[in-house]
């Protein structure tokens, strides 16, 4: 696996490099600046993209949008601010997942190799309490449909339905495989093992109806 490097923290880039180069992968660049996360990513086309998204001065969530625009390369984000908010606008930019620092390197490993095989993945321990921007607690259900794309909700709503992926990728006009995609990721997103328990989900906490009245915006 080819692999690019960003954080701030120089020592984390070098130490992260040295484990990561005994376990056989090749890191490829590394970088403490997102700027230089962006052109290294282009020039010597990893196979995915391990960064931070907080940096002194500025916010690293563009270069990974910017990244996944420009080039072939995933996106894991590492990163010590786990909160509901930093991980929802990594995934909305496009990151395959997003993995806390208070992690072990196996689990980094274990991250990247899903994120390169193309699944959805979050790996944080904790988070803040869900609050909504009138600071009223929101349901853990509510919170967790932010991490749906509009093309995932729809797939959730489906699930609710009884349909089966065949009939989701009817429904959605899409193919099996796609379907397929968007119910694995639906899965992931939400931290369960299985469809009963994602239709389960969508009928706690007033999701149903968030699915059915929310307007669909791209995803």
């Amino acid at each position: 696996m080819r692999i690019l490097l960003c954080d701030n923290h120089r020592l984390l880039v070098e130490a992260l490099a040295a484990a990561l180069g005994r376990l056989g992968h090749h890191v490829v660049a590394m970088t403490t600046l997102p700027e230089e996360a962006f052109d290294a990513a282009v020039e010597c086309d990893p196979d995915v993209c391990l960064l931070d998204v907080v940096f002194p001065g500025g916010h690293g969530i563009d270069t990974v949008a910017n990244i996944r625009a420009t080039t072939r390369s995933k996106v894991l984000v590492l990163s010590a601010q786990c909160d509901d908010d930093a991980v929802c606008a990594a995934l909305a930019a496009g990151a395959g997942g997003f993995v806390g620092k208070n992690q072990g390197i196996d689990d980094v490993v274990r991250s990247l190799d899903q994120v390169c095989a193309g699944k959805v993945i979050r790996h944080v321990d904790a988070a803040p309490g869900p609050v909504g921007g009138s600071g009223r607690p929101r349901s853990p259900e509510l919170v967790a449909l932010r991490f749906l794309t509009s093309r995932e909700r729809e797939a959730l709503r489906l699930i609710a339905e009884g349909q089966s992926t065949k009939e989701i990728a009817q429904s959605m006009h899409v193919a099996y495989s796609t379907a397929r995609t968007h119910v694995q990721n639906v899965l992931t997103k939400l931290g369960v093992r299985s469809r009963l328990r994602a239709a389960v989900f969508a009928s706690s906490g007033g999701v149903v109806e968030q699915l059915y009245d929310r307007p669909e915006a791209g995803g």
